[in-house]
């Protein structure tokens, strides 16, 4: 999943391998680049499901999406 606001992009979502992941990225409009300011996952960064939770608040992402992880199932495509 993925959505922008102004000049940030987030991408989210579940993947078999790295579980639940979170990706806020900043993004520079003169040359496009993208800069990481949040990279998290619960295999790479230990990200706790709550944690996790707590993101997708911050950032307003779907609620049916934030109860996927609530109940700690995957996040749809």
């Amino acid at each position: 999943m993925s959505r922008h606001v102004e000049d940030l992009a987030i991408a989210y979502g579940f993947d078999h391998v790295e579980g639940y992941y979170f990706q806020l990225f900043k993004i520079n409009p003169e040359d496009e680049v993208e800069e990481f300011i949040i990279d998290e996952s619960s295999l790479l960064t230990k990200m706790s499901n709550s944690r996790m939770i707590e993101l997708m608040k911050k950032y307003k992402l779907p609620e049916s999406h934030i109860q996927k992880v609530v109940m700690d199932l995957p996040i749809e495509q």
